[in-house]
């Protein structure tokens, strides 16, 4: 979406874009900003994700919502009230040339939906959520391995993290205003490294390790660092495998970041486990790292260069579709029919664009 958004932009405009997302490294993201708000730069235009929600100063002056729907990584939610108002807040910030912030949408029909979050007080946070450390963890296994378990399995594997985090869950119990943090990260990670002879508190280390769970060669990274920790042995980076290549594509660019990461894991694993690692290999990996930084600031000058296959109107209307479709398997009223009938309309006016105006 938001490299269709800038195309389009660049293309039937004199505006220049910035981008910022998620994925993107955190040197470039603040670069991205530098640029933005520098009013010499010729940028005048961010086009960005929610990651502009969080972290970085930015002097904006009107917010545009392309989309009031995104995924949570489970389904497709609309933007809450808190979420809106976090994003929208970047407008018009204290000491920035603008002063007075502007918020609107490009698609009129979530002008409503923009108004009641906009109107809406944040109510305030009620309770606060508690994640273990790895020495209540350890005390745990302890009291499991001098008292046995509760259900009386008497084949419970005290160095088993993954079953230690499922009866931890089971048994915690919390007073006042506070709750217990998901662990599904953790003890999804867990199984991947139980098999392995680690201590408890190393395997705890890899579960905190800062990994995307669902990239099966940061996965595969993450477990090989542990089974040459369990073995005694030094790790390294392939460099073959890390080589940074110009991008031909959108896609591509998108590998890079992921690359990146990757090796942003290695390192932190090499410092949190400083035996497994060596100097040497964690030069090639800083390297390796700055060369990647280099080609994806490249990618990104040439973005607009780079082939890209999708249409950002099409995937909101996607996005709506999918959300009323749970809406309407929940409950259906009016305002919902009245959703579904707009849909039905953006999708007839859709048919006109094709991607390469897009």
């Amino acid at each position: 979406d938001i490299f269709a958004i800038k195309r389009e932009i660049e293309r039937t405009t004199s505006f220049k874009c910035c981008v910022i997302y998620g994925s993107l490294p955190p040197q470039i993201r603040t670069q991205q900003a530098r640029q933005f708000n520098d009013p010499n730069s010729g940028f005048d235009i961010l086009v960005a994700s929610d990651a502009i929600g969080m972290g970085l100063n930015l002097s904006i002056r009107r917010i545009i919502f392309n989309s009031m729907f995104k995924s949570n990584g489970e389904k497709i939610v609309q933007l809450d009230h808190s979420s809106v108002k976090q994003i929208s807040g970047r407008a018009g910030r204290r000491n920035s040339p603008y002063p007075n912030g502007e918020v609107t949408v490009r698609d009129p029909a979530d002008l409503k939906h923009l108004q009641q979050c906009m109107s809406t007080e944040i109510r305030p946070i009620a309770k606060a959520g508690l994640l273990p450390t790895a020495s209540h963890f350890q005390l745990f296994a302890d009291s499991m391995r001098k008292y046995g378990t509760m259900d009386g399995d008497e084949s419970f594997d005290v160095n088993d993290l993954h079953k230690i985090l499922l009866q931890f869950n089971d048994m915690a119990r919390l007073r006042g205003d506070y709750v217990l943090c998901r662990m599904t990260q953790m003890r999804l990670i867990a199984r991947w490294v139980d098999d392995l002879q680690l201590t408890l508190p190393e395997k705890y280390s890899f579960c905190m390790a800062p990994v995307n769970e669902t990239d099966q060669r940061s996965m595969k990274l993450l477990k090989q660092f542990a089974s040459k920790l369990a073995f005694n042995g030094t790790t390294g980076v392939n460099r073959r495998e890390f080589f940074a290549r110009q991008p031909g594509s959108l896609e591509e660019l998108s590998v890079l970041c992921t690359q990146f990461h990757r090796l942003e894991l290695f390192l932190w694993l090499c410092q949190k486990f400083p035996t497994t690692s060596n100097m040497i290999e964690e030069q090639q990996a800083t390297k390796l790292k700055e060369e990647c930084i280099s080609v994806i600031n490249d990618g990104l000058s040439k973005a607009n260069k780079l082939s890209l296959d999708h249409c950002y109107l099409r995937r909101d209307r996607n996005l709506r579709a999918s959300w009323a479709k749970e809406k309407k398997d929940g409950r259906v009223d009016d305002e919902l029919h009245e959703f579904i009938a707009e849909l039905d309309d953006f999708d007839d006016t859709l048919q006109q664009y094709e991607v390469d105006d897009i």
